[in-house]
């Protein structure tokens, strides 16, 4: 969004090229041709973009440094790009920059026995096989769907050239067409971009080997699920403003230093 602060990224990443579309700015030097669908339009608009000119691997994140969902104990999108392997997502092709099972592992989606409440996982649900028979026909709608949230990760550009061009601006075209609501329609896209990359409907590795074989962090003390001190799924889905200066501690945020 416009507004945004992004000057994290040159500031620990100034050798990294960057893609930084702002969606609710025309004038923007890269933009969208609606703001719609959440980060899926300018994720798809990139891809558009940059087919024939794709770097070996590309990272695709929001904006913000601090997220609740990122996969650190302070919530600090810093770490997670440095310690980012991209020798390991070039071999594998894709990855989340999540490990944790903590929202979207092992099954998040049961597209053909969608539950039937007004909730907006529910709504998802409810959408996504009518979806995935559009975009993708002649493909299997899956049984299950499992993946890692929250629409954040790094991905080959072999594994993005799998598919044509044509089939991402068939993907964008549904999301600018759509009369689902953003939320639903950019959560339903959320838990496709691993099987859009070409992983199976449910990616969701071990957390001790992910850990490991994606950040380098090979000695922690894991569950399948989780590793200890790496994250905690906080109440809220607003940073508190000013963090990590002010908000830790506070509201159920965890204590700065706490998986020290």
């Amino acid at each position: 969004m416009e507004g945004d602060d992004t000057g994290w990224l040159d500031e620990f990443f100034d050798d990294w090229a960057k893609n930084v579309y702002v969606v609710d700015s025309t004038s923007a030097h890269l933009t969208v041709p609606k703001n719609k669908g959440r980060e899926a339009m300018p994720f798809l608009t990139y891809i558009i973009d940059r087919y024939d000119t794709l770097p070996k691997v590309s990272i695709f994140i929001h904006s913000l440094r601090y997220q609740w969902h990122n996969e650190d104990p302070m919530y600090d999108g810093v770490p997670v790009l440095k310690r980012l392997r991209l020798k390991h997502v070039a071999e594998r092709g894709f990855v989340a920059l999540r490990c944790s099972w903590t929202m979207g592992c092992p099954a998040e989606i049961s597209p053909l026995n969608p539950s039937d409440g007004k909730d907006d996982r529910s709504q998802n649900e409810a959408a996504y096989a009518g979806v995935f028979r559009h975009l993708f026909p002649g493909e299997p709608v899956p049984e299950k769907v499992g993946a890692h949230c929250s629409s954040q990760f790094a991905v080959s550009a072999a594994r993005i050239q799998a598919r044509p061009r044509r089939q991402y601006e068939n993907i964008r075209n549904w999301l600018l067409e759509t009369n689902l609501d953003d939320q639903i329609s950019g959560r339903v896209i959320e838990y496709m971009w691993h099987i859009i990359f070409g992983m199976d409907a449910i990616d969701c590795q071990d957390a001790g080997e992910c850990f490991c074989q994606t950040f380098g962090l090979c000695n922690l003390t894991c569950t399948k699920e989780a590793c200890e001190k790496r994250y905690i799924l906080p109440q809220y889905a607003k940073m508190p403003k000013g963090w990590p200066d002010v908000g830790p501690g506070t509201s159920g945020w965890p204590e700065k230093g706490w998986a020290d």
